[in-house]
């Protein structure tokens, strides 16, 4: 048998991920099988479970794809001197500019979430990756005189998971629906939590 070289398998793997992306939002989670995915991919079932032996472990690849992309993102910002520029920036990009059967994808995932432990895990594992990844965000801006002082960040990444939850089932469920007013108004009640109370909500603190 032939040799693969890592480059190879690499561009195999993000071949068969692409595939199953696309199966799951056509499909479901559930109404997608094996089969489906392997026609998709152009492959044999044989070859494609060399590289992924379940649903599941595809589910797992396309969210490591996703945190690697993101925590590159979030890795910008400590080279942004506007950290509330580049954040919103940040925002609009996975909110607003990445496809509608990018959030399509995730409500399935998390519709996995109750009955599959497997699925529940990975969500344990994709809620701390972006909790860590906004806390270092708003840390940042704290450190440069960005925000208040004494700003309480607890309740402000709290707050904008669960409204970025919300945006993205709203994005999956409603064709017509337009996140851009949203994500406005996200960075708005989060320049309300977090800039001292005499600094009007639209400015922007530079850094000194």
């Amino acid at each position: 048998m032939p040799r693969i070289d890592s480059a190879q398998r690499i561009d195999r793997k993000a071949a068969i991920l692409d595939a199953a992306e696309r199966c799951f939002v056509r499909s479901g989670f559930h109404g997608a099988s094996m089969s489906d995915i392997c026609g998709e991919a152009g492959m044999s079932p044989g070859n494609l479970y060399r590289y992924f032996p379940s649903k599941e472990a595809m589910i797992e690849g396309l969210c490591e794809r996703d945190f690697a992309e993101l925590g590159a993102g979030f890795s910008a910002l400590a080279r942004a001197p506007d950290i509330w520029e580049a954040f919103e920036a940040l925002a609009r990009f996975h909110m607003i500019e990445e496809p509608r059967e990018s959030c399509q994808l995730w409500v399935e995932i998390m519709s996995e979430v109750a009955r599959n432990p497997q699925i529940g895990a990975l969500r344990k594992k994709i809620d701390q990756f972006i909790e860590t990844k906004i806390r270092f965000a708003l840390e940042m801006a704290r450190d440069r005189g960005q925000t208040a002082p004494d700003a309480d960040l607890d309740p402000a990444v709290q707050f904008l998971i669960t409204y970025a939850d919300g945006l993205m089932l709203r994005r999956a469920r409603d064709v017509n629906f337009d996140p851009k007013p949203h994500v406005a108004l996200m960075f708005s009640i989060l320049r309300s939590m977090l800039l001292p109370p005499a600094t009007p909500a639209s400015a922007r603190l530079t850094t000194p």
